[in-house]
């Protein structure tokens, strides 16, 4: 199975099965009927169920921010249906798929993807995942999208990325990715646990804490950094003067325990270069890596 070629996106609109409801009698009596059987296990995606909090829930966002971002006049997400526009004084409710498309919409263009593309990107992410429940099985597994502009921002691209692909893909050293299957995974279990009644798992990611900066005296990884007897910290071999002087030369100074660059600085020059080799000189000795000629 080779690569899709990359393409300007253009997606065309699904027709898949909307408010599908049928009763426990009549899917035992079509039960033996594959298409039958992918209908209700992509019941979750068709069928209207899931209020304003539950997206919320799922996106992160406020119903203040959903409400503008699901309006029509955006055309951000395709939402058909009149459980999502009941009209005035009545709730809104959305398919599992509709909660997915938002839920992809949101991801992309959180991290800066054009909102005009939204909308066919979501489409795509809903047919995904419909087409995944087929019975008689769906060939591509651990599907990805990377998408990058060409003619200077006017079109989009977007190849499809899996786990079958036999040929290396020709990418941009930088695109937007979203892991579609990820997503799906995701989405759909959130939404069982809400049908269930149960504690919705969270998939957010927290945001990394910042790793100290390796120069600053926080981290002192480069062991270039003591403290002197008024309790200051200082460059090993260096006095409390020649610290700020050479600090000040570079372009920096201690903030507690951290090294910030406040100014352009001045180095270079014979008094730099004097006191950057002696602190150098002390520093790498208390490595073990004393250089030749030193006592």
């Amino acid at each position: 199975m080779g690569l899709y070629k990359p393409r300007a996106v253009v997606f065309k609109d699904s027709t898949t099965a909307r408010d599908f409801d049928m009763t426990e009698d009549e899917f035992h009596e079509l039960n033996g009927d594959p298409v039958m059987q992918m209908l209700e296990a992509n019941r979750i995606w068709t069928h209207p169920q899931f209020l304003v909090a539950d997206v919320c829930k799922i996106t992160g966002t406020t119903p203040k921010a959903l409400e503008h971002f699901v309006s029509p006049k955006r055309d951000l997400v395709r939402l058909i249906g009149p459980h999502v526009n009941p009209g005035t004084g009545r709730r809104r409710v959305f398919t599992g798929g509709q909660v997915l498309m938002i839920a992809a919409a949101f991801a992309m263009t959180r991290i800066g993807f054009p909102q005009r593309w939204t909308r066919s990107l979501a489409d795509t992410v809903e047919r995904r995942a419909i087409a995944r429940e087929n019975p008689f099985g769906y060939g591509q597994t651990g599907l990805m999208f990377a998408t990058f502009p060409m003619n200077e921002g006017d079109d989009w691209n977007v190849v499809y990325l899996h786990d079958q692909m036999e040929k290396e893909p020709v990418l941009p050293v930088a695109v937007h990715l979203l892991d579609v299957d990820r997503l799906i995974d995701q989405v759909k279990a959130q939404l069982e646990a809400m049908i269930a009644d149960e504690e919705v798992p969270d998939f957010t990611v927290p945001d990394p804490k910042p790793e100290p900066n390796p120069y600053s005296p926080a981290s002192n990884f480069f062991r270039a950094w003591d403290k002197s007897e008024s309790g200051r910290w200082v460059y090993v071999g260096l006095t409390e003067e020649e610290t700020d002087e050479l600090l000040e030369m570079q372009g920096s100074e201690i903030q507690g325990d951290d090294l910030v660059i406040v100014s352009e600085g001045r180095r270079g020059g014979e008094r730099f270069l004097e006191l950057h080799d002696k602190h150098e000189r002390e520093r790498l000795k208390r490595c073990g890596m004393g250089l030749e000629g030193d006592d």
